[in-house]
Protein backbone atom coordinates (compact mmCIF):
# COMPACT_ATOMS: atom_id res chain seq x y z
CA UNK A 1 0.00 0.00 0.00
CA UNK A 2 3.14 2.29 0.85
CA UNK A 3 3.88 2.67 -2.62
CA UNK A 4 0.60 3.76 -4.02
CA UNK A 5 0.50 6.27 -1.08
CA UNK A 6 3.54 7.68 -2.81
CA UNK A 7 2.70 7.82 -6.07
CA UNK A 8 -0.52 9.83 -4.72
CA UNK A 9 1.99 12.13 -3.40
CA UNK A 10 4.12 12.88 -6.33
CA UNK A 11 1.67 12.82 -8.79
CA UNK A 12 1.15 16.59 -9.48
CA UNK A 13 4.70 16.45 -10.38
CA UNK A 14 4.19 16.86 -13.85
CA UNK A 15 1.69 16.08 -16.33
CA UNK A 16 2.08 15.66 -20.48
CA UNK A 17 -0.79 17.45 -22.15
CA UNK A 18 -1.50 17.14 -26.06
CA UNK A 19 1.94 18.06 -27.68
CA UNK A 20 3.62 19.47 -24.41
CA UNK A 21 5.04 18.58 -20.76
CA UNK A 22 4.37 20.31 -17.85
CA UNK A 23 6.52 20.59 -14.54
CA UNK A 24 5.18 21.44 -11.79
CA UNK A 25 5.36 25.08 -9.92
CA UNK A 26 6.93 23.56 -6.58
CA UNK A 27 8.03 20.62 -7.76
CA UNK A 28 10.60 19.25 -10.31
CA UNK A 29 13.38 18.33 -11.29
CA UNK A 30 15.32 21.71 -10.23
CA UNK A 31 14.71 21.48 -6.96
CA UNK A 32 15.56 24.96 -6.53
CA UNK A 33 14.50 26.92 -3.47
CA UNK A 34 14.45 31.02 -2.72
CA UNK A 35 18.09 31.98 -1.30
CA UNK A 36 19.62 29.08 -3.63
CA UNK A 37 21.71 30.20 -6.55
CA UNK A 38 21.60 28.63 -9.88
CA UNK A 39 23.62 28.62 -12.81
CA UNK A 40 22.69 29.93 -17.21
CA UNK A 41 22.51 27.05 -18.64
CA UNK A 42 21.30 28.76 -22.35
CA UNK A 43 23.64 30.55 -24.44
CA UNK A 44 21.50 33.52 -23.89
CA UNK A 45 18.71 33.93 -21.22
CA UNK A 46 16.59 36.74 -21.26
CA UNK A 47 15.88 38.36 -17.53
CA UNK A 48 12.91 40.20 -18.04
CA UNK A 49 10.69 43.12 -15.82
CA UNK A 50 7.72 41.11 -15.35
CA UNK A 51 7.67 37.18 -15.18
CA UNK A 52 5.51 36.65 -18.48
CA UNK A 53 6.68 35.96 -22.08
CA UNK A 54 5.27 39.35 -22.69
CA UNK A 55 7.01 41.15 -19.84
CA UNK A 56 9.78 43.93 -21.23
CA UNK A 57 13.46 42.22 -21.64
CA UNK A 58 16.09 44.18 -19.51
CA UNK A 59 19.16 42.17 -19.53
CA UNK A 60 20.52 38.98 -21.00
CA UNK A 61 22.59 36.47 -19.52
CA UNK A 62 25.05 33.74 -20.61
CA UNK A 63 25.79 30.40 -20.04
CA UNK A 64 27.69 30.08 -16.73
CA UNK A 65 26.52 32.72 -15.45
CA UNK A 66 25.29 32.92 -11.25
CA UNK A 67 22.27 34.01 -10.37
CA UNK A 68 20.23 33.49 -6.76
CA UNK A 69 16.79 32.88 -6.47
CA UNK A 70 14.96 35.32 -4.42
CA UNK A 71 10.94 34.13 -5.03
CA UNK A 72 8.64 31.30 -4.95
CA UNK A 73 7.45 30.20 -8.12
CA UNK A 74 5.39 32.24 -10.69
CA UNK A 75 2.94 30.97 -12.86
CA UNK A 76 5.17 30.20 -15.96
CA UNK A 77 5.21 29.65 -19.72
CA UNK A 78 5.50 26.85 -22.48
CA UNK A 79 8.83 27.01 -24.02
CA UNK A 80 11.00 24.64 -26.08
CA UNK A 81 7.98 22.37 -25.61
CA UNK A 82 8.04 22.27 -22.24
CA UNK A 83 5.93 24.15 -18.89
CA UNK A 84 8.07 25.97 -16.28
CA UNK A 85 7.60 28.40 -13.78
CA UNK A 86 9.45 31.89 -13.42
CA UNK A 87 11.37 33.00 -10.45
CA UNK A 88 12.55 35.98 -9.38
CA UNK A 89 16.62 36.33 -9.66
CA UNK A 90 19.47 39.01 -8.50
CA UNK A 91 22.95 39.16 -9.94
CA UNK A 92 26.07 40.63 -10.35
CA UNK A 93 27.24 42.65 -13.94
CA UNK A 94 30.97 43.76 -11.90
CA UNK A 95 29.78 45.57 -8.90
CA UNK A 96 26.02 46.32 -9.52
CA UNK A 97 23.75 43.93 -8.36
CA UNK A 98 20.71 43.47 -10.61
CA UNK A 99 17.49 41.71 -10.66
CA UNK A 100 14.58 40.60 -13.03
CA UNK A 101 12.73 37.32 -13.47
CA UNK A 102 13.96 34.33 -15.50
CA UNK A 103 11.80 31.21 -17.20
CA UNK A 104 13.30 28.25 -15.01
CA UNK A 105 14.06 26.26 -18.42
CA UNK A 106 17.43 28.42 -18.94
CA UNK A 107 18.75 27.24 -15.97
CA UNK A 108 21.10 24.25 -15.21
CA UNK A 109 19.81 21.39 -13.59
CA UNK A 110 23.30 20.88 -12.27
CA UNK A 111 27.13 21.87 -12.42
CA UNK A 112 30.12 20.20 -11.83
CA UNK A 113 33.56 22.22 -11.34
CA UNK A 114 36.21 20.09 -11.86
CA UNK A 115 39.54 20.62 -10.00
CA UNK A 116 40.89 23.02 -12.63
CA UNK A 117 38.34 24.84 -12.44
CA UNK A 118 36.53 23.97 -15.42
CA UNK A 119 32.86 23.71 -15.13
CA UNK A 120 30.34 21.04 -16.86
CA UNK A 121 27.06 22.44 -16.97
CA UNK A 122 23.64 20.59 -18.18
CA UNK A 123 20.37 21.28 -18.79
CA UNK A 124 17.53 20.95 -21.56
CA UNK A 125 17.30 21.63 -24.74
CA UNK A 126 13.62 20.84 -25.80
CA UNK A 127 10.88 18.32 -25.14
CA UNK A 128 10.16 16.33 -28.33
CA UNK A 129 7.08 14.16 -28.81
CA UNK A 130 7.73 10.84 -30.25
CA UNK A 131 6.68 10.54 -34.14
CA UNK A 132 6.65 6.56 -34.21
CA UNK A 133 6.39 3.88 -32.28
CA UNK A 134 9.98 3.11 -32.37
CA UNK A 135 11.10 6.34 -30.50
CA UNK A 136 9.99 7.68 -26.95
CA UNK A 137 8.85 10.95 -25.66
CA UNK A 138 12.12 12.76 -24.26
CA UNK A 139 14.41 15.85 -23.52
CA UNK A 140 17.16 16.52 -25.42
CA UNK A 141 19.78 16.87 -22.81
CA UNK A 142 23.07 18.67 -23.11
CA UNK A 143 26.01 19.12 -21.20
CA UNK A 144 28.12 21.71 -21.58
CA UNK A 145 31.90 22.50 -20.94
CA UNK A 146 33.19 25.67 -20.36
CA UNK A 147 36.99 26.35 -19.12
CA UNK A 148 38.11 28.07 -15.88
CA UNK A 149 37.82 31.85 -17.53
CA UNK A 150 34.29 30.56 -18.62
CA UNK A 151 35.14 30.36 -22.47
CA UNK A 152 33.12 27.80 -24.33
CA UNK A 153 34.81 24.01 -24.66
CA UNK A 154 32.57 21.64 -25.80
CA UNK A 155 28.85 20.05 -25.39
CA UNK A 156 27.13 17.04 -26.38
CA UNK A 157 23.70 16.09 -26.30
CA UNK A 158 21.57 12.51 -25.37
CA UNK A 159 18.00 11.63 -25.27
CA UNK A 160 16.37 11.61 -21.70
CA UNK A 161 13.30 9.46 -22.05
CA UNK A 162 11.03 11.54 -19.17
CA UNK A 163 9.18 8.98 -17.02
CA UNK A 164 8.28 11.48 -14.09
CA UNK A 165 11.31 11.44 -12.27
CA UNK A 166 11.60 13.42 -9.52
CA UNK A 167 15.01 14.11 -8.53
CA UNK A 168 18.52 14.97 -10.70
CA UNK A 169 21.99 15.36 -9.62
CA UNK A 170 25.90 14.73 -10.90
CA UNK A 171 29.04 13.31 -10.11
CA UNK A 172 32.16 13.91 -11.86
CA UNK A 173 34.52 10.97 -11.97
CA UNK A 174 38.22 10.28 -13.18
CA UNK A 175 39.03 8.50 -16.30
CA UNK A 176 37.99 4.98 -14.06
CA UNK A 177 41.41 3.63 -16.55
CA UNK A 178 39.54 4.33 -20.12
CA UNK A 179 42.54 5.36 -22.05
CA UNK A 180 42.42 9.10 -23.66
CA UNK A 181 39.49 10.32 -21.14
CA UNK A 182 40.44 13.43 -18.89
CA UNK A 183 37.27 12.86 -16.95
CA UNK A 184 33.44 11.62 -16.99
CA UNK A 185 30.29 12.86 -15.28
CA UNK A 186 27.96 10.96 -14.04
CA UNK A 187 24.36 12.55 -14.90
CA UNK A 188 21.59 10.82 -13.08
CA UNK A 189 17.72 11.23 -12.75
CA UNK A 190 16.04 9.67 -10.43
CA UNK A 191 12.76 8.11 -9.82
CA UNK A 192 11.49 8.06 -5.60
CA UNK A 193 8.72 5.41 -6.09
CA UNK A 194 7.50 2.08 -7.26
CA UNK A 195 7.84 1.79 -10.72
CA UNK A 196 9.73 5.19 -11.84
CA UNK A 197 13.13 4.32 -13.03
CA UNK A 198 16.33 5.70 -12.19
CA UNK A 199 18.72 6.51 -14.98
CA UNK A 200 22.47 6.99 -15.17
CA UNK A 201 24.02 8.89 -18.06
CA UNK A 202 27.91 8.94 -18.61
CA UNK A 203 29.58 11.40 -20.76
CA UNK A 204 33.37 11.54 -21.10
CA UNK A 205 35.54 13.98 -21.69
CA UNK A 206 38.67 13.26 -23.97
CA UNK A 207 40.33 17.00 -23.54
CA UNK A 208 38.85 17.52 -26.97
CA UNK A 209 35.25 16.12 -27.15
CA UNK A 210 32.59 14.97 -24.90
CA UNK A 211 31.25 11.81 -26.19
CA UNK A 212 28.61 9.17 -24.84
CA UNK A 213 29.83 6.34 -22.61
CA UNK A 214 27.25 3.22 -21.84
CA UNK A 215 24.13 4.32 -19.61
CA UNK A 216 22.58 2.08 -16.67
CA UNK A 217 19.05 1.61 -15.39
CA UNK A 218 17.01 0.57 -12.55
CA UNK A 219 13.48 0.12 -11.74
CA UNK A 220 11.19 -2.04 -9.34
CA UNK A 221 7.83 -1.97 -7.93
CA UNK A 222 7.92 -3.86 -4.61
CA UNK A 223 7.10 -7.23 -3.85
CA UNK A 224 6.19 -7.36 -7.84
CA UNK A 225 9.53 -7.20 -9.65
CA UNK A 226 12.74 -5.53 -10.30
CA UNK A 227 15.72 -4.51 -12.96
CA UNK A 228 18.49 -2.94 -11.61
CA UNK A 229 21.81 -2.78 -14.21
CA UNK A 230 25.19 -2.01 -12.83
CA UNK A 231 28.20 -0.72 -14.99
CA UNK A 232 32.03 -1.43 -14.29
CA UNK A 233 35.14 0.39 -16.01
CA UNK A 234 38.72 -0.97 -16.16
CA UNK A 235 39.39 0.45 -13.09
CA UNK A 236 37.01 -1.30 -11.41
CA UNK A 237 36.85 -4.99 -12.63
CA UNK A 238 40.92 -5.15 -12.77
CA UNK A 239 41.10 -7.17 -16.06
CA UNK A 240 43.22 -4.79 -17.72
CA UNK A 241 41.73 -4.16 -20.72
CA UNK A 242 39.43 -1.48 -22.36
CA UNK A 243 36.21 -2.99 -21.77
CA UNK A 244 33.57 -1.98 -20.04
CA UNK A 245 30.83 -4.30 -18.80
CA UNK A 246 27.02 -4.12 -17.26
CA UNK A 247 25.63 -6.81 -15.66
CA UNK A 248 21.65 -7.22 -15.85
CA UNK A 249 19.70 -9.19 -13.07
CA UNK A 250 15.62 -8.85 -13.18
CA UNK A 251 13.97 -10.39 -10.49
CA UNK A 252 9.91 -11.40 -10.94
CA UNK A 253 8.15 -12.39 -8.54
CA UNK A 254 6.78 -16.22 -7.70
CA UNK A 255 4.63 -15.76 -4.61
CA UNK A 256 2.20 -13.89 -3.41
CA UNK A 257 4.12 -13.07 -0.07
CA UNK A 258 4.55 -9.57 0.30
CA UNK A 259 6.55 -9.35 3.20
CA UNK A 260 9.54 -11.64 1.89
CA UNK A 261 8.58 -12.73 -1.85
CA UNK A 262 10.27 -15.16 -3.77
CA UNK A 263 11.49 -13.94 -6.48
CA UNK A 264 12.35 -15.70 -10.47
CA UNK A 265 15.95 -14.14 -10.96
CA UNK A 266 17.36 -13.83 -14.89
CA UNK A 267 21.18 -12.68 -14.98
CA UNK A 268 22.95 -11.62 -17.96
CA UNK A 269 25.92 -9.45 -18.84
CA UNK A 270 26.63 -6.98 -22.17
CA UNK A 271 30.38 -6.02 -23.04
CA UNK A 272 31.28 -2.62 -24.59
CA UNK A 273 34.67 -2.17 -25.89
CA UNK A 274 36.36 1.48 -25.57
CA UNK A 275 39.08 2.63 -28.53
CA UNK A 276 40.12 5.36 -27.38
CA UNK A 277 37.01 7.81 -28.93
CA UNK A 278 33.84 5.97 -28.59
CA UNK A 279 33.19 2.42 -27.65
CA UNK A 280 30.75 -0.52 -29.58
CA UNK A 281 29.08 -3.07 -27.97
CA UNK A 282 30.94 -6.46 -28.52
CA UNK A 283 28.27 -9.30 -30.70
CA UNK A 284 29.80 -11.98 -28.18
CA UNK A 285 27.76 -10.18 -25.18
CA UNK A 286 25.88 -12.53 -23.03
Amino acid sequence: MGCYLIILVIGPFCSKAQENLKFDDNFNLWNIQKGQSATVFATKAYVRAQPSLKAAIVDSLSVGNVVTIISAPFKGNTLKNFYAPWHQISYFEGSIKKSGFIWLGLLALGKQTASDGSQYIYGFERFTKRINEQEQDHFSTVVKLLDTNGNFLAEHTFPFAYSEQTFSQSKLLPAMGLQNVKQIIRIEFLGEACGIPSEYNYVAWTGQRLVDLPSRYSVSDAGVFYYDEKILFPSEHGKNNQLIYKYIEEGEAIDDDAENPNFKITKKSEEFLWNGTSFEKLPTAK
